[in-house]
């Protein structure tokens, strides 16, 4: 089994992406009480900081075994939290994988940078031939932002990029 745990931090021209537990839990606590860019998998949000801090145990736990990539996402020049990009689908037998994030709508411009960079990411380190992103409802400025790095709209609120 791959070792996930030399891949942070991963940084971006304006961003840098490490894992949930370098980020304060008020932090990621805070996000999900702000509006939102979100894939459909990532529209379930904790509620209450208890919760939250459970939900980051449980992601480092699938980080730590091999399971998915996830990382918190800081502006690298004002260290402001805007987000989280996780990269799945090493438990399936094909070899498609899936993007799933959350960013402050307030930082939307940071959407292209990050998934750009999980794609780039992917195709440097996996067997990956395809990756997707899957909302409920994609905004026109949000198929804006993954057509304008490549991907093609498959189906209703479904993106594909081939790598």
């Amino acid at each position: 089994m791959l070792s996930f745990e030399k891949f942070h931090p991963v940084l971006t021209a304006h961003l840098t992406l490490d894992w949930l537990t370098q980020t304060p839990v008020k932090s990621i606590d805070d996000l999900f009480s702000k509006p939102s860019i979100t894939t459909a998998k990532a529209e379930k949000m904790p509620s209450e900081i208890l919760d939250t801090v459970k939900n980051i145990n449980h992601i480092m736990r699938l980080v730590m075994n091999g399971k998915e990539l996830t990382w918190g996402m800081t502006d690298s020049n004002s260290q402001a939290f805007v987000g989280i990009v996780s990269l799945r689908g090493f438990e399936e037998a094909g070899n498609t994988g899936s993007i799933e994030f959350i960013i402050d709508q307030s930082h939307r411009g940071y959407l292209a940078e990050a998934v750009q960079r999980t794609v780039q990411f992917a195709k440097d380190h996996f067997d990956f031939k395809q990756i997707t992103v899957t909302f409920s409802d994609a905004s026109d400025q949000t198929r804006s932002a993954l057509t304008g790095i490549g991907f093609e709209e498959s189906s209703k609120n479904q993106f594909t990029v081939n790598i």
